[in-house]
Parts: structure tokens; C-alpha cells; sequence
């Protein structure tokens, strides 16, 4: 028979795809401007006389608050919504870009740009990943990933379009048309309506026809000494009590009554004849609920005998009753029995200890997530990739310009990696959905290679040998990006996943703080660029590295594992 689960689930597509489209424009209107971030402000740093270790304190400053900003994710979702806090997020990021506009001093520029703009991005970003979640399962990667590819695009267009702004109207009116782009990220939050509204019912599930349970016979005994009683079921008279008022049935032969029975027994049954067994005769009940089956006293029977606990109990016999219907009663000598087991085994409840304020503090933030060695160590990995990735991204235009290029040049070198990246986003997502190999194996590979890449590029002078270059960076890169956030997603149930990503985001902002500036003073101390890209490399396969000893240590515990199981001959 054909049996339709009432379990509801995501989508899997229908208004999922529209609340990607809604993702991706905020991506593409809250984090496009970050890769450009050398073009755009390179003027006015050299202005007021900051040099790299400066911009890296900026774009550490931004990164931090865009991961610090995680910590409030899943405590500021459970009390909105990621639809609220993603359109937060988006006028927040508009509003910083926008008060940049007249700055003059490092000091406003973290004020507005790294501060403001930072919680902005954070609060959009978070939002919208894990609104992402509660839409897809299967899909999932291909729905982050396309959701991704606006941001791709954006970075292939905003440096062409900086560029523009900064010729036509400075840097003041520049960053102020780039806030009121911003303002756009409001019209794609608006689309991420809850997704308990689009769940859909679980496929039907074909089976075989629902065979009823298996019925153990009563020894001839039992079954002689409930053909004496009067009636099985008493029934209430009471129409409130029961929706259903049944006829008493006497016992007129030997009956087959079975101690364990399914409810779906009782489902499109024929009325039969009296002179069938009982079970036949109350199989058109309409029962409904789960039964229960009390063994009580009779006095009639054999004599007590002990249990195994040392507990002197007369022989018991068997009786049903339906819990879901209060007409079924039991008879006085049945209460009393109840009574006596009550009072010689009353329950006792411990009363419930009151928790401790960290502990509220803890379960209020999942902090037990941090007791979890393969997640901290998930984190480490990610986190480190992370930084190496945005210290490439705010240091690659003044590698370029270290070389000569002209600004056109460096937003066309910027433009051909973006494009590299996009197509693999959109392309690759809905392959690697297929592949039945962990996200997280996938992102290690990726980010090996385009360690490996970054390292080649950092060596390049020649046109024609950078844009190679970069387009196998863009490439990995994109293979990268589009599994990282999923590496969280994978590991995480649905519930810890604000709680996850949002810790998550901590990690990388710690690391950010501590290791950002230390890159771009490597510069600074170092005058060479190449250097710098080497050093990002590095962190790169620091993630490697440690994700490898955790794959060595879990493989060697599985292996013995194996070893002491018994081989069985």
C-alpha cells in the first residue's frame, strides 16, 4: 500500500532558487567592493602616509568585525529571523560605506569602513548562509555555490566600475554611489521569506502491504479463565467520555486474544458474526491510540510465586486496555492492586537543579561546540585559509602596481581571475553534489593547489604568464570557496548551525587579528611583495597540515578499531 508521510522538508528548489537569487544579490552588493579595496582607497592611504602595514591594519579591523559580529549570529536569529538580520546587515554595510565618503584620517576610515561596514557584512553574510540551509539538502552545494557567484561577479565588475566612479567623482562621491549599490543588498534580504512557509511533504514511499504484528496465543489455561469472565471491555454509558459506545460482547468460546496487536489491524475491516473470535469481533473499532497490557492478581490461580527480585507475586493474568479511550475501566479489584503497587513502590522525582549562570551563558551561545576537538580543529583549518585569502585579496592590486601596471591594467588582472572564479562556481557547484566525497576533502585539495599557484603568480613579472596564472588561481579558488562554508554545514546539525558558523566566524576573526597585520609587516620590513604572497601560502598549508594529522590520528584509530573486532570464521 502506499503510506504519504505528513514530515515536511526543505524544498530542495521551488522558492529555494528565488531565495538564492536573493542571496546572491546581497553577496553582490555587501562584499563585492572588498577586492577592490586596494584600488579604491590607494590614493587616499597614500595621502595621508599609510603605508601597507596600515591598510593591513584596516582590512583587519573590517575582517575582524565581520567575524566577530558571528558570536551574535545564532542568539540574534533565534530571537528574529535570518530575513531581519540579513536586511540589518544590509543597511548597516550601506550606511558605513556611505559615512566613509568624507574621510580623511585612518582613524574614520576604521570607524566607518572597518567598523560599521564590518558588522554589516558579518550580520548579511551569516544570515543568508544559513537561510540557504533551512531551503536545501541535497542541493546544497549548488545552492551556495550559485548564491556565491554573485559575489564573483561583482568582483569582476566593481573594479572596472571603481575605477569609473574614481575618475567621474573622486573618492567621496565614488564611495557614496558604491553605499547607495549597498542599499540594494535591502531588496535581496526581502526575498529570503521563512522557510517553514515553502516545506513540502516528504515523497510518498512505496512498500509492501503492512503485515499486522504477530499475536502469541494464551496458554489453555488463561484461555478458560477468561472465557469465565462476564465481559472484556466494560463500557461507560457516558457519551463525553468515549466518541464511540460499544455493545458489551460475551466470550462464547475459546478465543485466540492477542497480548500485542497493530492499530492498522483495525483499518478496513469488515463487521463479521458474533460466533467469530473476539479479535475478529472488536477489529471495527475505531482505536486509535497505543494499548497497554496490565498482568493482575487472581486469587483463583496457582499460588504466589517470587520474581527475581525476591518479590512475592501471585500468578498474574492478562488484560487490555486502549489509552486512548477513558470508557475502557477497569473493575474494583484491578484499582485496588494499582493501589497496593503505588504504595509500595511510590515514584520519586529528584527536583530539577537550577542552572548556573555560565551555564545559561554556555547553552544561550553553544559554547560546547568548543569541547569538540574535530570542530576546533575544523575551525583552525578554515581560519588560516581565511586570512592567507584576504590578505591576497587587499595586497594583490599593489603587487600589480609595484610592477608598473596602470590601474586599468590591475582592474583587468582582478576582472580575468573573478571570471575564472564565477564560471567555476556556477559550473562546478551542481558536479560536486554528485561526487559522494566529503566537502571538506574537496576544499582540501582546492586550497593545496591554489597554495601552490599563488606561489608561481608571486614570481611572474610578464602579462601573458600573470593572466595564466591567474586563471588557474581563480579556478582553485573557486573550487575552494565553494565548499568552505559547507565544511561547517556538513560537520553541523541544522539547530547548531547558527551556533557553528557563528563560532566559526570568531575563530577567523582571532586569527585575522592576530595574524593580518603580521603579513603586511613582513612587507613593510621585507620591501618585497613576493615575499608577502609566499607568507600567505604558508598559512595555507598550515591548514593542510593540520587537517592532515587529524585524517592520520582518526584513520589509525578506525584501523585499530578493526584490528579487535573478532574475525569471525
Amino acid at each position: 500500500m502506499l503510506l504519504e508521510t505528513k514530515k515536511m522538508v526543505p524544498p530542495d528548489g521551488g522558492y529555494g532558487w528565488i531565495a538564492v537569487i536573493g542571496v546572491s544579490i546581497v553577496n553582490l552588493c555587501t562584499r563585492s567592493i572588498e577586492q577592490s579595496f586596494g584600488i579604491l582607497f590607494g590614493d587616499v592611504l597614500a595621502e595621508i602616509g599609510v603605508a601597507t602595514t596600515g591598510s593591513a591594519v584596516i582590512m583587519s579591523t573590517l575582517d575582524a568585525l565581520i567575524n566577530f559580529s558571528g558570536l551574535f549570529v545564532g542568539p540574534l536569529i533565534r530571537a528574529f529571523s535570518y530575513r531581519k538580520v540579513s536586511f540589518a546587515g544590509a543597511f548597516l554595510t550601506a550606511l558605513g560605506l556611505m559615512m566613509t565618503s568624507p574621510a580623511r584620517s585612518m582613524t574614520h576610515i576604521i570607524a566607518t569602513y572597518s567598523i560599521i561596514n564590518g558588522i554589516g557584512v558579518g550580520l548579511a553574510s551569516s544570515a543568508t548562509f544559513v537561510s540557504l540551509n533551512h531551503y536545501f539538502l541535497k542541493k546544497r552545494g549548488q545552492a551556495v555555490g550559485y548564491s556565491m557567484a554573485g559575489t564573483a561577479f561583482g568582483m569582476f565588475v566593481i573594479p572596472h566600475a571603481v575605477g569609473f566612479l574614481l575618475e567621474m567623482y573622486t573618492f567621496s562621491g565614488a564611495i557614496l554611489i558604491l553605499g547607495a549599490i549597498a542599499l540594494h543588498g535591502l531588496v535581496g534580504s526581502a526575498l529570503l521569506q521563512p522557510a517553514k512557509w515553502h516545506l513540502v511533504p516528504d515523497k510518498v514511499i512505496e512498500e509492501e502491504p503492512i503485515k499486522e504484528m504477530e499475536t502469541i496465543k494464551e496458554a489453555e489455561e488463561d484461555l478458560e479463565s477468561d472465557a469465565t469472565s462476564p465481559t472484556l471491555i466494560t463500557v461507560t454509558t457516558n457519551p463525553d467520555l468515549s466518541p464511540k459506545v460499544f455493545d458489551e460482547r460475551p466470550l462464547t468460546r475459546k478465543a485466540t486474544f492477542p497480548r500485542n496487536f497493530s492499530t492498522m489491524s483495525f483499518l478496513n475491516r469488515r463487521r463479521k458474526t458474533s460466533t467469530e473470535s473476539i479479535y475478529s469481533s472488536i477489529s471495527t473499532m475505531d482505536f486509535t491510540g497505543s494499548s497497554f497490557h496490565l498482568h493482575l492478581q487472581d486469587p483463583v490461580r496457582e499460588e504466589p510465586k517470587c520474581n527475581e527480585n525476591g518479590l512475592t507475586v501471585p500468578l498474574a493474568h492478562g488484560i487490555r486496555r486502549n489509552m486512548s479511550y477513558p470508557a475502557v475501566q477497569t473493575h474494583d479489584r484491578e484499582n485496588k492492586l494499582l493501589k497496593e503497587i503505588r504504595e509500595r513502590e511510590p515514584l520519586h522525582f529528584e527536583p530539577k537543579k537550577k542552572d548556573t549562570v555560565w551555564k545559561k551563558i554556555i547553552d544561550f551561545l553553544d559554547l560546547d561546540l568548543l569541547t569538540d576537538p574535530i570542530y576546533l580543529n575544523l575551525v583552525f583549518g578554515l581560519s588560516a585559509f581565511y586570512v592567507a585569502e584576504q590578505n591576497f585579496k587587499m595586497l594583490l592590486p599593489f603587487f600589480f602596481n609595484n610592477l608598473q601596471y596602470t590601474k586599468q591594467d590591475q582592474a583587468n588582472f582582478l576582472s580575468i581571475q573573478a571570471a575564472a572564479d564565477s564560471s567555476v562556481r556556477l559550473i562546478f557547484s551542481p558536479i560536486f553534489d554528485k561526487f559522494n566525497i566529503r566537502k571538506r576533502t574537496l576544499f582540501f585539495i582546492s586550497i593545496f593547489l591554489l597554495g601552490i599557484s599563488r606561489s608561481v603568480l608571486a614570481e611572474q613579472t610578464e602579462w601573458t604568464m600573470i593572466v595564466i596564472v591567474l586563471v588557474i588561481c581563480g579556478f582553485f579558488r573557486g573550487c575552494a570557496l565553494i565548499n568552505f562554508t559547507i565544511t561547517i554545514a556538513e560537520y553541523s546539525s541544522l539547530e547548531k548551525l547558527p551556533a557553528a558558523f557563528g563560532l566559526h566566524m570568531v575563530g577567523k576573526g582571532i586569527f585575522v587579528v592576530a595574524f593580518g597585520p603580521l603579513l603586511g609587516y613582513i612587507r613593510d620590513k621585507s620591501g618585497s611583495y613576493p615575499l608577502c604572497l609566499h607568507s600567505q601560502t604558508f598559512f595555507i598549508m598550515l591548514c593542510c597540515f593540520a587537517w592532515s594529522i587529524e585524517y592520520i590520528v582518526v584513520w589509525a584509530k578506525n584501523r585499530n578499531k578493526d584490528n579487535k573486532k573478532p574475525n569471525k570464521s
